[in-house]
């Protein structure tokens, strides 16, 4: 699955990520959210520039993840923020401003693939999972490409399950009780 998301070509993922953003900031003006965490994309991932262009317009905070000693927290960004090259590769903000993951009222997560019953499957550091999977305030939502979708992996007990996921052809909701939108827009 990593490998044919590395393959689509810089329009395509430009393309697919410009839908799956028009999707995002259509339902994130309907939910009260006070702190947003998004990521910074890498290996073909969604990109969420135009969901961060949104957000710094509005009035929510915006996180994103960095890594340090095998562990994952999350810093303020703003519209200005300058960034260098971090863990993995992946642009962190010259300047770290922690906060609280409870503080966070809906995650924007990177994954490998995703199932039909809200199953996500990451890179294997575990990060997002450990750091959510005794949050049950955050709602925790999975971004993709369509073509993720696969049943063909299986969840652990401290994996965390996905709320929703949305993806360049919309939104499919696991956990209606944390949003209140319908999923068939």
């Amino acid at each position: 699955m990593r490998a044919r998301r590395n393959s689509q070509t810089l329009s395509i993922i430009q393309e697919k990520s410009e839908a799956v953003g028009q999707n995002i900031n259509s339902k994130l003006i309907e939910l009260d959210l006070e702190m947003v965490a998004c990521y910074r994309s890498q290996d073909g991932e969604v990109e969420l520039e135009p969901v961060f262009k949104s957000l710094f317009q509005s009035r929510i905070k915006v996180v994103i993840p960095v890594v340090r000693n095998r562990s994952m927290q999350f810093t303020l960004i703003e519209a200005d923020t300058k960034f260098v090259p971090g863990s993995f590769g992946i642009e962190e903000p010259t300047d770290l401003n922690y906060v609280d993951p409870f503080q966070i009222d809906l995650v924007l997560a990177p994954l490998v693939a995703f199932s039909s019953l809200g199953q996500r499957l990451g890179r294997g550091g575990g990060y997002y999972d450990g750091m959510f999977i005794d949050n049950d305030k955050t709602v925790f939502v999975g971004v993709a490409y369509d073509f993720q979708l696969s049943n063909e992996f299986c969840s652990k007990a401290n994996d965390k399950p996905l709320d929703a996921v949305v993806t360049e052809s919309g939104w499919r909701v696991f956990s209606s009780e944390k949003l209140e939108f319908d999923s068939r827009d």
